[in-house]
């Protein structure tokens, strides 16, 4: 448990990092588009306005960049599109057709702005016809660029160095929760063994009262409660030992698995019968697998008692066992309240009980599941459950 809440808080924390991280990268390499956007429209509006005239103020980036393009030019064409001049600060780098080219280009596409090749446009028109002003963005693309892979860089070492410091978080955050966990784990497991002899006490004199006096309802109702008790102590213990896993090892044996079976879902058949209800077993014969008797007894003990404590009044109640790709599958169905969707994953919990009333009547803690579920991941395999609310429930074993 405490592991598993130690990767949960790892996970948020650089989850949450990532997302800001990300969203600071995004951020500024969209500001930086941004920018460059406004420089560029900045400026072809201002050649434009000045009839493709280069104003003082840029004429000192008019060099050839690297790509071997001017900086920029104009193309001035009549209400006929006639060519009425072209204003370039070089005439040697583009041809006059090419000049052309570009502007019929610019005029083809519809749009009043855009980009052909490295050149942003701009289409205006003027009381001659239309100017088209070109400039060169490589400078600009390169930039972003330049910035969009930094930006990544710095982020990926931002990235792994948080979940560094994540992993080093949680250490410490789950450290006062590990110290209350083990405390509780030792209460529960101290109170457990002490609990133990005083109700043998109990049983026993309830025992020798019964020979005395004969049979009495108060006797009766001590040694039911005196029963249960004792069911719910075993239980605590049991978790105890599930969760020191240095304390609890596991005695892997090979098991005729379809024998262990049929072993514990049989004498519930008597029971079955007199509730009314319909037992059905079905077993694939000779399954072996490895694993540890005793517990595997437990788990499908738990689950079938559970089947036939909520199944409905004459309902039915199966058990199967196969083999499924390489895989050994237990399902214990019954028919009944069934369990709601929103507690699938929470009849896992420790002491949850979906119905509070049914569970007064017929006993359990909401121990057996937690412990049927721990003893089948301790076999490194699975535990899940199928319902339909109101009419069934299936719980399957999944054992390698």
């Amino acid at each position: 448990m405490i592991r598993k809440l130690r990767i949960k808080i790892t996970v948020i924390l650089s989850a949450v990092l990532t997302i800001v991280i990300v969203g600071v990268m995004i951020t500024i390499n969209f500001l930086e588009h941004s920018n460059h956007q406004t420089q560029i429209n900045e400026r072809l509006l201002k050649i434009a306005y000045n009839n493709g005239v280069i104003p003082n103020e840029y004429r000192n980036n008019n060099k050839k960049s690297e790509s071997g393009y001017i900086d920029t030019f104009s193309v001035l064409v009549d209400g006929a599109y006639n060519l009425i001049g072209i204003y370039a600060g070089r005439t040697d780098v583009i041809s006059q057709e090419e000049y052309i080219e570009y502007a019929n280009e610019a005029v083809n596409s519809g749009d009043r702005t855009g980009e052909i090749d490295n050149y942003a446009y701009l289409l205006e028109f003027k009381s001659y016809g239309k100017i088209i002003v070109f400039l060169d963005i490589s400078q600009y693309n390169n930039s972003e660029k330049n910035l969009l892979i930094t930006s990544v860089i710095m982020g990926i070492v931002g990235i792994i160095v948080f979940i560094i410091i994540s992993i080093t978080l949680s250490f410490w955050l789950v450290r006062p929760v590990k110290e209350t966990f083990e405390k509780q784990k030792r209460f529960i497991s101290d109170a457990s063994h002490e609990l133990k002899t005083p109700l043998a006490v109990i049983s026993a004199n309830t025992d020798v009262l019964e020979g005395e006096i004969g049979e009495n309802k108060w006797l009766s109702y001590i040694r039911l409660e005196s029963k249960r008790m004792s069911e719910l102590v075993n239980e605590l213990l049991c978790l105890a030992r599930l969760d020191d896993k240095s304390g609890h090892q596991l005695i892997m044996t090979q098991i005729n698995l379809s024998d262990l079976v049929l072993s514990v879902a049989l004498p519930f058949e008597s029971t079955v019968f007199e509730m009314g209800k319909k037992f059905d077993v079905d077993v694939q014969p000779d399954i072996i697998c490895k694993g540890d008797e005793s517990s595997i007894k437990h788990i499908i003990s738990i689950l079938i008692d559970n089947a036939v404590k909520y199944s409905d009044e004459h309902g039915a109640i199966s058990v199967k066992l196969y083999k499924q790709s390489n895989k050994n599958v237990i399902e214990v169905y019954n028919t009944g309240d069934g369990i709601k969707p929103e507690n699938t994953s929470k009849i896992f919990e420790r002491f949850f009980r979906q119905d509070e009333s049914r569970n007064s009547q017929t006993g359990g803690y909401g121990l057996g599941l937690p412990i049927a579920k721990s003893s089948v991941e301790a076999h490194g395999g699975k535990l899940s459950v199928q319902s339909e609310y109101g009419k069934w429930a299936k719980f399957i074993v999944t054992l390698p």
